[in-house]
């Protein structure tokens, strides 16, 4: 039985082929792997729970997840700290909690969440200030600054606050919004640490 040769160009050009398709999927994973940036986060003074104050530039060189919430809020802001809470658990088993990686709730109800208030909040919700910044401040200043980072507040006849759920932000290490997420039960832990990571790698 006479074996038909096979065309080298034909070969070849499979080759090629292959080559190229690998190349470019390569490239897109790594395109992928890159969080793009949103924008520059805008700047801040809020206060501490001690009273002393907190400018967001004072965090340079360290990543945050920043929360933006109210305590009394019946279900998305805790989801949210809780979520949260869990993140801090897997930041402190890769030793990146506080040192590398800081969490931040900011209230925009100043009102109501007084500094005993707050701190019984965090303590209930299990939060470990050590690494966590809890912050508050005046109502209209907060609600303006959560505008300039893209989330709508609403203050209704009841002192509740609607907001937009979108409230929970992932800022790099040069300060530079690179992620926005749902909050609440739509949060995924799994892809927020795997960004989180991302940007660690992208800092060293």
């Amino acid at each position: 039985m006479k074996v038909k040769k096979v065309n080298p160009f034909l070969i070849a050009v499979i080759i090629l082929v292959l080559t190229l398709a690998t190349y470019l999927f390569v490239t897109s994973q790594n395109s992928d792997a890159r969080l793009p940036i949103v924008k520059a986060a805008p700047d801040f003074t809020l206060q501490q729970l001690d009273g002393s104050n907190f400018e967001l530039k004072e965090n340079l060189g360290k990543i945050m997840l920043i929360e933006f919430m109210f305590t009394s809020c019946p279900d998305i802001c805790p989801a949210t700290t809780y979520n949260m809470v869990l993140l801090q658990d897997e930041l402190k088993k890769q030793e990146s909690f506080g040192s590398k990686v800081q969490l931040v709730a900011i209230t925009f109800d100043p009102h109501t969440d007084t500094p005993e208030v707050f701190q019984s909040y965090a303590q209930r919700m299990g939060i470990d200030q050590s690494g966590w910044r809890l912050l508050r401040g005046d109502e209209a200043y907060t609600i303006e600054k959560a505008k300039e980072y893209g989330i709508g507040i609403q203050k209704l006849d009841d002192n509740q606050f609607v907001h937009t759920v979108t409230s929970l932000m992932l800022v790099d290490a040069k300060q530079q919004i690179r992620k926005v997420y749902r909050m609440g039960g739509e949060m995924d832990n799994t892809l927020i640490l795997k960004d989180i990571n991302t940007l660690l790698k992208e800092k060293t």
